[in-house]
C-alpha cells in the first residue's frame, strides 16, 4: 500500500470511541459508537440525558415566580403551563395527570384555608337543628 494514496483517519486520545455512559454502580457497559462528541455518549444515552435535562427545566416553567399556591389564579396559571407542556409532548400524560390531580386538591383546600383566616367573631353560624315555632 502506497502511503501517498492511502487515507487514514486520525483518532485523538481525547475522542472516545465508545459511549461513556456509566451505570449507577459506576460501570461502563455500552459499546455503541459515540454520536455526540461533546458528551461522549451514544445516541440512546444522549437522548436520555436530554430528556432528564428537559424535565428538570419543567419546574421553572410550571411554577414561575409563584412562591405558594394560595389563590386560584396561581393554580390556574400553573395548570395552563402544564397544558402547554403536555401539548408540546414535553411531559408524559401520566405525570401531567398526577400534577393536575394535585392542583385539583390545592383548589379544593382554598375555601378551608380562607375559613381558617377569618376570625371567629366574623364567621357565620350555621344552625342545623332549629326548634319548631310554637303554634299555640
Amino acid at each position: 500500500m502506497n502511503p501517498e494514496t492511502s487515507s487514514s483517519t486520525t483518532i485523538t486520545s481525547s475522542t472516545p470511541l465508545h459511549c461513556q455512559y456509566r451505570s449507577a454502580s459506576g460501570r461502563r457497559f455500552c459499546r455503541m459508537a459515540v454520536s455526540d462528541p461533546d458528551s461522549g455518549l451514544c445516541s440512546r444515552h444522549a437522548a436520555l440525558l436530554q430528556k432528564d435535562l428537559d424535565q428538570a427545566d419543567l419546574a421553572a416553567v410550571l411554577i414561575g415566580d409563584v412562591q405558594e399556591f394560595r389563590s386560584a389564579a396561581d393554580i390556574n396559571h400553573s395548570l395552563g403551563e402544564l397544558y402547554k407542556l403536555q401539548a408540546r409532548n414535553k411531559i408524559t400524560p401520566r405525570r401531567a395527570a398526577v400534577m393536575a390531580y394535585t392542583a385539583n386538591l390545592l383548589l379544593r383546600t382554598l375555601p378551608a384555608i380562607a375559613l381558617e383566616t377569618i376570625p371567629p367573631s366574623h364567621q357565620r353560624r350555621i344552625i342545623i337543628d332549629m326548634p319548631e315555632p310554637d303554634r299555640d
